[in-house]
Formats: structure tokens, C-alpha cells, sequence
């Protein structure tokens, strides 16, 4: 007796593998396009930092301007004090320094930081900090604005004489 077509059995293994090799094939499809996003989302990110660096570059700081002293970044407070560097949560403190055209997906936080003749903070909130300030250390965040996570992080730096 010639035994034609396949057993149930042996239809259920082919369609079980079948299964198997499609269902990894997709998984591989979405993990590709998960990695795309995740470097479309760095490179607008890149582009943005860069962006916020060039601008505090082109900020009159030599010879001083007291008006222009607020574009650097915020001065986050402690009480009667400026923060530190090392006590900034870029998370919850600061302002949204984000054009417009990335306000959906991004958060930009801006921090001035003012260092006296020897190197020093100036943590003292008076108005003549801006008389006595040497450098300005400003950081950059850029936030990813769904889960709040810090994508990139840069410090510039901007001295009196106009260097960096």
C-alpha cells in the first residue's frame, strides 16, 4: 500500500516551524526599526546640541552686557544661593530652552555657572556678580521629553576676553 499526502502530525511540525522562522523574522524587522529610531532620535539630538552651543557662542559677553547675562542659561537657586554644578537635577530644574520646532520630542535645560578672577563660583545672588564674573561654565542637556532621559550632555565655556 503507497501512503499519499502527509500525516497530521507532520502538517503541525511544518506549521510550527513555519511560525517559528516568521515570527523571528519579524522580531528582527522590529529590532531594526527600533534601532533606526533610536539613531534618528540621536542625530536630531546631535544637531539640536550643536545648535544651542553655537548660540551661546554668539552671545555679547565681552565687553559685559548686563541684558544679555540672562541668555547664557537659568542660575537654579539653593535657598539664598546658586547651585553648584554637581546639584543640578536636569530633570526638574530649569526652564524649557527648546525651539519650537522640537517641542514635541525633546527638553533643552541651559545652566549658567559664573567663576570669579581665581577660579571661583560665585554663588552669591547679587547683582554684581555680573560685574565680577570672569567666565561663564554653561551646560547643555537635551532631554528626551517621553520618560524624561538625558540623551546628551556639553559644557562651553565663555571667558571675558570672549575666548573658549
Amino acid at each position: 500500500m503507497v501512503k499519499r499526502g502527509l500525516t497530521l502530525l507532520e502538517v503541525l511540525i511544518a506549521l510550527f516551524l513555519m511560525a517559528i522562522v516568521i515570527a523571528g523574522g519579524l522580531l528582527l524587522m522590529s529590532g531594526n526599526l527600533n534601532v533606526m529610531k533610536k539613531a534618528n532620535e540621536l542625530t536630531i539630538a546631535s544637531a539640536l546640541m550643536q545648535y544651542m552651543v553655537e548660540d551661546v557662542k554668539n552671545i555679547d559677553f565681552s565687553p559685559i552686557y548686563y541684558d544679555n547675562q540672562y541668555k547664557f542659561g537659568d542660575r537654579p537657586v539653593n535657598g539664598n544661593v546658586y547651585k553648584n554644578p554637581q546639584e543640578i537635577d536636569p530633570k526638574t530644574d530649569g526652564n524649557d530652552w527648546t525651539p519650537d520646532i522640537y517641542n514635541n520630542d525633546f527638553i533643552v535645560r541651559r545652566y549658567d555657572f559664573r567663576y570669579g578672577n581665581s577660579g571661583n563660583f560665585l554663588s552669591d545672588p547679587t547683582v554684581a556678580d555680573t560685574d565680577i564674573t570672569q567666565f561663564h561654565r554653561v551646560d547643555i542637556y537635551i532631554l528626551r521629553r517621553r520618560g524624561n532621559y538625558v540623551l546628551l550632555k556639553q559644557t562651553v565655556y565663555r571667558s571675558r576676553d570672549g575666548l573658549y
